[in-house]
């Protein structure tokens, strides 16, 4: 598995960040605000964000080893006092099956050993299973807020949990240890061909 680069969101990276924001599973699963703002209004929010925002709001660019920008995470509802955040994604298409699990990991360290949050909140609307299995957010969630967000013309209800460095730990040990069986169960039903 790649270790992805955490660097903070720059101008250069608002038109690959609105072109993300109006694709339809982003919408879909996140918010649909993107729809209804001008190419004006969207990059100057996100401008904003850069250039004033930093108390409150921190926008970051998940990048492959390589350069390839991988999607972008932002930080809000920032507490530097008590060292938490709410932690937010967005995997390009084409990185969501491979390498997007490897970005959220790289961004929970991020805010951990680089910001020092020691408890992020996580939100995902319930119908959400892009990057969180309708089991795991099931067995996570902590909260559910009926009537959250109103995305893709409906209402959804949210799910919201706060995780802590070691709840953080164990869902990376659990996930790995997932990942490995389902690779051991592939190379017995294949007699070990890679």
């Amino acid at each position: 598995m790649i270790t992805p680069i955490v660097r903070h969101f720059t101008e250069a990276d608002i038109p690959q960040r609105s072109a993300l924001l109006r694709e339809g599973r982003f919408q879909a699963n996140l918010t649909d605000f993107a729809v209804v703002s001008s190419d004006e209004a969207l990059v100057a929010n996100q401008r904003r964000t850069i250039e004033g925002e930093h108390a409150v709001k921190r926008m970051y660019t998940v990048c492959h080893p390589d350069g390839r920008t991988i999607g972008f995470a932002w930080i809000t509802s920032i507490d530097w006092r008590a060292q938490s955040c709410e932690l937010s994604f967005g995997v390009l298409p084409r990185f969501r099956g491979g390498h997007g699990a490897a970005a959220v990991a790289a961004m929970h360290r991020y805010v951990r050993e680089e910001l020092n949050m020691r408890a992020v909140i996580n939100q995902v609307l319930v119908h959400n299973t892009m990057l969180v299995s309708a089991a795991d957010l099931a067995a996570q969630a902590q909260v559910r807020c009926a009537y959250d967000s109103f995305t893709a013309g409906e209402w959804r209800d949210s799910c919201f949990w706060s995780q802590d460095a070691a709840g953080y730990e164990r869902s990376v040990a659990e996930h790995e240890e997932r990942r490995r069986a389902i690779a051991d169960r592939i190379r017995a039903a294949t007699g070990g061909a890679s």
